[in-house]
């Protein structure tokens, strides 16, 4: 009998599925890294929530296990790597929550259109305001959903049942996806700003994605429109939603996320004008059930029936295979990072294709590492390779594969990973010298030969004498150090590619110097 460490406080539901399935169930919340070690000796499976650190050490002393499953969407507190080395099957479970989370967001719409936290905290005061909390009807009202993934879609669709006009900002979303569930999609932010009375953000925490909605936002919002955030705290400045407020700009917002959690002041919040809850976003007894649920039967058919979902690896990897395959995997995240941060498009289609010997084994982890990396240019470093497939399938972004023994100059084994977009087609290929040296050897047609790490500068020119000197002196008079150099061209006189690592961190104001070169046409910094 195949036994089951439970290493979180689960619910017996989920305890009973195991036990009823024929899998021994040993419970063990709370256990240290070296408790660990030794309670997962024997076991074939762990289950767990956010608590129990799956570590490399905690991996390194399992001796028969085939598969983790999270209940809940992250896998921060698993070494998800190394699991792959070992030819563990990582899980998770995602979507648990989604119908939680927009029902929340919602219910702080609907909330804020009725005034329903002070009319309520006025009746608790025994006072009869009727007229001062006369509200507005959510139906002919038009709301803004920045980020169309799961929660977004789940909210729009609710708003559509409202018969709300809704509006959806997601560069990474297809008009048909949007237009299905009857959402119009614009192309820039500040279009959804000037028009919508609520608007309501379901983006992930990233750079990108920090301060997203800030003063210059608000400034371009209706007078008397309203801003909720259930998304994370760092995405909405709630200082320049406050000053808004106060200032008679916006009329009210709610708020379930903060920047600090708990906040160090709750004065915020005293206003008829703010509602605020505590992160209750995911907080129903449904999805704590339907996540913890969803894991016992993930490992249940994952153990006892060989059926992954949701997993790092599709199949369970031998880890003599994973070890050989790694480089590959490492190169192509790279790859999909640099053609996702070299697209202007909108994404349709993505293939990953491996050619050469390591079409011998099994190409899955080296095709979701790479839609990983495309990605994780998109939305952020925080998707991961578990994340990546349902972020892609969300968006619509078909993920294709292919494998052939044919070989392309010389290389003996050879990675591709190709985007295709409404403003064109972005590849890059790679290949890795003597099992453990990755080199990106070919960008969109142009061959060379590029160590995939740190930051890029990526410029396209004209072939002519003096582009790589004025390049280099506006780097050296920015103190930008210059780590390697590669180049590469079609054809004499025609357009040029220049690719240089770069050791020092450099500003918007040197990409603009080298963009103001009279032979540069295009320039990118892309970050691997």
């Amino acid at each position: 009998m195949k036994r089951v460490l439970v290493a979180d406080s689960v619910p017996q539901r989920c305890l009973d599925m195991l036990n009823e399935a024929g899998l021994e169930v040993d419970l063990r919340p709370g256990l240290s890294v070296d408790e660990l070690r030794e309670a997962v000796k024997g076991a074939s499976g762990i289950m767990c929530r956010s608590g129990a650190k799956i570590t490399q050490e905690v991996l390194e002393s399992a001796d028969v296990l085939e598969a983790v499953c999270r209940a809940g969407v992250g896998v921060d507190n698993i070494d998800v790597p190394a699991a792959s080395r070992r030819g563990v099957v990582v899980m998770n479970t995602p979507g648990g929550n989604t119908l939680s989370t927009a029902e929340h967001a919602f219910a702080l719409t609907l909330a804020l259109a009725r005034n329903v936290g002070p009319a309520y905290i006025s009746m608790r005061e025994g006072r009869w305001d009727k007229k001062r909390f006369i509200g507005s009807q959510l139906a002919g009202s038009k709301l803004g959903v920045v980020g169309l993934g799961r929660i977004g879609q789940a909210v729009a669709k609710r708003a559509v049942a409202f018969e709300m006009e809704v509006m959806g900002y997601d560069p990474y979303v297809s008009r048909s996806a949007a237009e299905a569930i009857g959402v119009k999609l614009v192309d820039k932010l500040e279009d959804l700003l000037r028009e919508c009375d609520y608007l309501t953000v379901h983006v992930p925490e990233n750079h990108e994605t920090e301060n997203m909605i800030g003063a210059d936002e608000i400034a371009l919002m209706k007078d008397g429109a309203c801003v909720l955030n259930c998304a994370r705290g760092s995405v909405v400045d709630q200082q320049a939603v406050l000053a808004a407020i106060e200032s008679g700009k916006l009329a009210k917002a709610a708020f379930d996320v903060y920047a600090q959690e708990p906040p160090e002041s709750f004065d915020f919040c005293r206003s008829d004008r703010i509602l605020a809850t505590p992160h209750l976003g995911a907080s129903t007894e449904e999805a704590q059930m339907a996540v913890a649920t969803e894991a016992a039967q993930q490992l249940i058919e994952a153990l006892l029936r060989r059926h992954i979902r949701n997993a790092v690896n599709l199949t369970p990897i031998p880890p003599e295979e994973m070890k050989v395959l790694m480089p590959y995997c490492e190169l192509a995240l790279r790859l999909g990072r640099l053609v996702g941060q070299l697209n202007r498009g909108r994404p349709q289609g993505l293939e990953v294709s491996c050619r050469g010997e390591m079409v011998h084994r099994s190409i899955e982890p080296v095709v979701r590492y790479g839609t990983t990396g495309v990605m994780q240019a998109m939305l952020g470093k925080d998707v991961n390779i578990v994340s990546a497939p349902h972020l892609a399938e969300e968006r619509k972004l078909a993920v294709t594969s292919s494998s052939t023994l044919s070989l392309e100059a010389g290389f003996s084994d050879l990675v591709e990973v190709i985007l295709r977009t409404d403003a064109g087609t972005v590849e890059a290929a790679g290949t890795v010298f003597g099992s453990r040296h990755p080199r990106i050897v070919r960008i969109n047609g142009f061959y060379l030969e590029v160590v995939p790490e740190g930051r890029l500068l990526i410029v396209f020119n004209n072939d002519v004498p003096g582009v790589i000197g004025k390049v280099g002196a506006i780097l050296g008079a920015a103190k930008v150090n210059i780590a390697r150099m590669g180049c590469g061209r079609k054809k004499v006189g025609g357009t040029a590619l220049l690719a240089l690592n770069l050791d020092t961190p450099y500003g918007e104001d040197v990409i603009d110097k080298v963009r103001e070169i009279d032979e540069v046409r295009k320039v990118f910094s892309v970050e691997l």
